[in-house]
This record gives C-alpha cells, sequence and structure tokens, in this order.
C-alpha cells in the first residue's frame, strides 16, 4: 500500500506518495519539506539498498536536512555526506526555494530526478531538469555545482526516485494538484523492484 501525504503552506502545496519494495515493512526513500526564515527546503532521499539499514541512512540524512535547512543545497549536501559515512550511505535531491527574490537553487547527487514544469505555458523552456552528479552521500562525492533558476507562481518541482520509471515526466499535468499528480505516477510507474517515492510541489509565490 502506498503511503500518502498533503500538505499547504502559504508558499507551497504539496503532495507524496511512497511504497516500500514488495515484500518489505520499511522504505529507504523520504523526503522533507521544511520552511525556514524567508525559504522552503524540499529534499528526496534514498538509502543505498533496502530495508533497515536503508531506512537507517535516510532517516539520518533528512535529519541533517531538516536541522541545516537554511544552508546553501552545497553545504547540505556536504554535511549529508560527513555524516553518512558511517551508514549505507544515499544519493539525495536537494532544492532550496528562495522567497524574497523567487529563486530555485538545487542539487542532485546520484539518481533522484527532479524536474521544473513552468505553469506559463508559453515559457521557454516549459521543463527543467535537473542535471545529476554521480556520487553517493557517505561515500564518495563529485565537484559539487548547483544551479540557480527563477522560479514563478505556480510552477511544479516534481522529484522520483530510482523505483520510479523515468518515463514518467511524459504524463504530468500542470493542471492537477500534487497530491494527484504523486498518486497517478506512483500508480503508473513504480517499478516493484524497489522502494520507491514521489514529490510533487507547487510554488505559490513568495514575495510579490
Amino acid at each position: 500500500m502506498a503511503i500518502r501525504t498533503t500538505k499547504r503552506s502559504s508558499a507551497v502545496d504539496w503532495g507524496v506518495a511512497s511504497r516500500p519494495l514488495p515484500g518489505s515493512a520499511v522504505s529507504g526513500d523520504l523526503h522533507l519539506v521544511k520552511a525556514f526564515g524567508h525559504g522552503i527546503l524540499v529534499a528526496v532521499v534514498d538509502g543505498l539498498g533496502q530495508g533497515n539499514q536503508a531506512a537507517v541512512a535516510a532517516r539520518t540524512a533528512v535529519s541533517v536536512l531538516s536541522r541545516y535547512a537554511s544552508d546553501s543545497v552545497t553545504s547540505l549536501v556536504k554535511r549529508c555526506h560527513r555524516t553518512l559515512m558511517m551508514t549505507r550511505g544515499a544519493v539525495l535531491t536537494v532544492a532550496s526555494l528562495d522567497l524574497r527574490d523567487n529563486k530555485l537553487s538545487w542539487l542532485g547527487i546520484g539518481n533522484v530526478e527532479g524536474v521544473l514544469l513552468r505553469a506559463d505555458a508559453a515559457a521557454r523552456p516549459a521543463v527543467e531538469r535537473l542535471q545529476l552528479h554521480g556520487g553517493l552521500a557517505g561515500y564518495q562525492l563529485p565537484k559539487l555545482q548547483a544551479r540557480e533558476l527563477p522560479i514563478h507562481k505556480g510552477d511544479l518541482l516534481v522529484f522520483a526516485t530510482d523505483g520510479i520509471s523515468n518515463h514518467f515526466t511524459r504524463e504530468l499535468r500542470q493542471d492537477d494538484t500534487p497530491q494527484r499528480i504523486a498518486d497517478q505516477v506512483m500508480e503508473k510507474h513504480f517499478k516493484g523492484s524497489d522502494d520507491g517515492l514521489v514529490l510533487a510541489v507547487r510554488y505559490l509565490g513568495g514575495a510579490t
């Protein structure tokens, strides 16, 4: 059975769907949506492998991200790397939303996919894809370089772990609610060979 969570704040509306590997009671895929000062941190973490040890690694990373949410995404990944050295390690994608300047800074290590769908139908490109860095937090990090983008009211972020087929981006509908998007991606694209998690976050706008 999928775990579903939906929540709304003054700046974002979001939903998540998660399933463990069939036959497993725990998932090593976790998410975080955390407000801080003038920003919001959005993250998805996939602990290496499955089962309890993968869940421990993911929970460790989420704890670090939550505690230091206001840090830059590069600093956050480095903090996770140091803390995860005594665990299996994890891959993760993190995005920091600046509500004052309407900017997004994001960074991915490993294979947690990230896409940004523009609300403006005339925007080019209409879809921005996160360029992922190879590596494993807790074991080996590449040279880190975050990317910064403007973000506008109505834009939609979708993150998915590798338990989800990477074809999921073809069917994303900007007009659906974040929870429906997460549910539909999980229903149609869950592989069944690993834990899976989908997080959808719509930006409602920051400073005007």
